[in-house]
C-alpha cells in the first residue's frame, strides 16, 4: 500500500485523517423519546441512558481535506464501556445519517462506520428563525424549525458511536462488525438557542418507525470548528 489512502489508488476518493472542518454551522433539534425507545434502536452493548435523550443534526461541513458537504443525522444518548478504561461512558449513536457528497458517505461509511445514505440538507433563515429539512430522491425526512432568541450552550456529550459492518466479498460473515467510538473536538464560536418543532416523515428506504418522539426539547445552534480524527473499536458484534 504504497499509491493512496482509498481506491482509486491513482485518484483517492478520500485522503487519510484527521479531517478538519472550519467554520461548520450545526443546528440540533433535541427530543425527548418515550420510555423503551432508545433500547430497540441501539445495538448490544449499547445501553440506554436513564434519562432518554435524542435529537437531529443539521450540519453544512466546510472539509479542508475533501469539500463542503451538508449532512443529516438522528441521534440518540446511549452508555458504553471503553475496553480501555474500564469505565461506563456516554456517547452519541448515529441511528440514520445523510450526507451529499461521495467522500463524505464513502469515508464517513468506510472508516468509521457513519451509516450515510445520499441526501441534501437545507438550512434557511428569515430573521433569527432557522428551518431545515433533509431531502433523498425528492422525498423530504426530516423537517425541523426554531427560533434563536437566547444564548446556546455547547455541552458535551461524548464521543461518535457507530456501527460498521462491512460484508465479506464471499458473502460469509462480515469483513467488519463491531461498534466504533470518535472523539471529535470542537471550538464553537458562537451558541444560540430556542423552542423547536420536529417533524419525522421518513420514505421509500427510509424506515423511521423506531424514532418516537414524546415532546420537543431545545433547538440549539453553533458556529464552530470541529476536528474529526481517528476512532477506535469500544465493542465487536
Amino acid at each position: 500500500m504504497t499509491k493512496g489512502f482509498s481506491t482509486p489508488l491513482n485518484s483517492e476518493l478520500y485522503p487519510e485523517p484527521p479531517y478538519h472542518y472550519i467554520g461548520a454551522k450545526i443546528f440540533l433539534a433535541l427530543f425527548n423519546p418515550p420510555e423503551g425507545t432508545i433500547e430497540k434502536i441501539i445495538p448490544a452493548p449499547l445501553k440506554p441512558p436513564s434519562m432518554p435523550l435524542a435529537g437531529v443534526l443539521f450540519g453544512d461541513q466546510p472539509c479542508k481535506e475533501t469539500c463542503t458537504f451538508t449532512e443529516t443525522a438522528i441521534l440518540v444518548q446511549c452508555m458504553f464501556d471503553n475496553p480501555e478504561t474500564n469505565q461506563e461512558e456516554v456517547g452519541v449513536y448515529f441511528a440514520h445519517a445523510y450526507a451529499n457528497t461521495d467522500a463524505a458517505i464513502v469515508s464517513g461509511r468506510e472508516i468509521w462506520g457513519y451509516p450515510r445514505k445520499r441526501a441534501d440538507t437545507i438550512m434557511k433563515w428569515r430573521g433569527d428563525t432557522l428551518t431545515a429539512k433533509v431531502v433523498r430522491n425528492g422525498h423530504t425526512l426530516i423537517k425541523a424549525k426554531c427560533t434563536l432568541e437566547d444564548d446556546g450552550e455547547w455541552i458535551d456529550s461524548g464521543p461518535n458511536l457507530n456501527t460498521k459492518l462491512i460484508p465479506n466479498v464471499d458473502g460469509k460473515g462480515h469483513l467488519a462488525s463491531h461498534i466504533t467510538a470518535t472523539y471529535l473536538s470542537y471550538d464553537v464560536k458562537n451558541g444560540r438557542s430556542g423552542d423547536v418543532e420536529i417533524e419525522f416523515l421518513g420514505g421509500p428506504g427510509d424506515d423511521f418507525s423506531l424514532i418516537e418522539m414524546e415532546t420537543p426539547m431545545i433547538g440549539l445552534y453553533f458556529d464552530t470548528d470541529i476536528t474529526l480524527p481517528y476512532g477506535k473499536v469500544v465493542a465487536e458484534l
